[in-house]
């Protein structure tokens, strides 16, 4: 049986849900990861394999890239149609040269496919709705006319958060499946030695591990840090064009240590060596509110105590999983999670139902009993 995904986000940019997931499929799947263009060397236009996962680049419209041409032609009507156009002829190519079934099992979360979807031989579409197409800082007025002509194609709905599923039951009556983020418990919880980098620094060290990106609320870091008690405000994660300038400020200040991205690999022993894990984000901006972050669960498995945004996906289960909402409760937040003992198998416990072994089998499940009888 062949999956077809039609990505919006790279295979190799960044460990997503769908890496957890997709890598995760059962023999007798195989999964064909076609994603957009970077604009950089590293598009992988000739397959690639890791796994049972086959990955490669189809030109497909996406805004933001790092070629200035292209993203010249993506402003226009004329052009996007252009790309569009090419993008589908190339998908067709390649799925022909990889020998992919004439009829898929398709998996999509790029609304610009929304053309090619509408014209490929499929015997099953579910969409994947991870993240808003709309949260990222590059999403053009344009995008919105693309997620209509997706959704209603689509056979069915994963949903990564509760939030995003009350929403879209407003916005369509397609079946919606709560799926929501995981963690590699295995990889978590396995001791690991306390990284070089982080040992000279003062203890407690307050810890935001993931991708630097403009949901960041620096008036909370700013409250992490002043209630830091003589420890380390610590940010490890690869940075953003939206949020270079003020984390380079923040890195400046008295107690912060800023150290730049880190292998997935090398995470576990990263998170293990902190005392809390945070997840400061602006609590009132809507997409934050639907977000369902895996590093919550990574957080719980290395033994942390969380303090997170209010997620309705989970409920606060004081002192390991504490809820914030501003800069005032942050703090409240973090004296509770500094001052209550160490149980750091109490808080695994919370992330183990979320192993990402049991979501995949429930997603692969939900598909096959779907497909149509043979």
């Amino acid at each position: 049986m062949d999956l077809l995904v039609l990505s919006e986000v790279r295979w190799g940019y960044f460990r997503t849900r769908k890496q957890f997931l997709l890598s995760r499929f059962p023999a007798p799947w195989r999964v064909f990861f076609a994603q957009p263009p970077g604009g950089g060397a590293d598009d992988p236009w000739e397959p690639k394999q890791e796994g049972r996962v086959t990955y490669f680049t189809v030109p497909f419209l996406k805004p933001g890239t790092k070629s200035a041409l292209y993203n010249a032609a993506a402003a226009t009507g004329p052009g996007r149609w252009l790309i569009e156009s090419a993008a589908e002829r190339y998908l067709g190519g390649m799925l022909r040269k990889l020998g992919v079934d004439r009829e898929p099992v398709v998996l999509a979360s790029n609304i610009y496919t929304a053309g090619a979807l509408s014209r490929l031989r499929k015997k099953l579409l579910l969409y994947d709705f991870n993240d808003s197409p709309f949260q990222f800082s590059v999403s053009p007025p344009w995008a919105r006319g693309y997620w209509p002509r997706t959704i209603r194609q689509a056979d069915a709905v994963f949903v990564v958060s509760e939030f995003y599923r009350r929403q879209l039951a407003g916005e369509t009556d397609r079946p919606l499946i709560l799926l929501g983020n995981g963690v590699e418990m295995a990889h978590f919880e396995a001791p690991r030695d306390v990284p070089a980098d982080l040992a000279p620094l003062p203890r407690p060290l307050i810890g935001y591990v993931g991708l630097l990106s403009h949901f960041l609320d620096f008036e909370m870091l700013e409250s992490l840090r002043r209630n830091r008690r003589g420890g380390t405000l610590v940010l490890v994660g690869p940075g953003t064009p939206a949020t270079d300038a003020a984390v380079a400020e923040l890195g400046r200040r008295e107690g912060v240590a800023v150290l730049g991205p880190r292998p997935y690999e090398q995470v576990p022993a990263y998170m293990q060596a902190l005392d809390v894990g945070v997840i400061p984000f602006r609590a009132d901006d809507p997409f934050v509110q639907g977000i369902n972050p895996n590093k919550v669960y990574q957080y719980l498995a290395a033994g942390l105590p969380v303090l997170t945004t209010p997620l309705l996906d989970l409920r606060e289960s004081a002192p390991d999983l504490l809820f914030a909402t501003d800069d005032r409760s942050m703090s409240q937040a973090l004296a509770t999670a500094l001052d209550a003992p160490a149980d750091r198998d109490r808080r695994r416990a919370l992330a183990r139902p979320h192993d990402w072994d049991a979501l995949a089998a429930r997603m692969v499940h939900e598909i096959e009993a779907r497909l149509p009888a043979a």
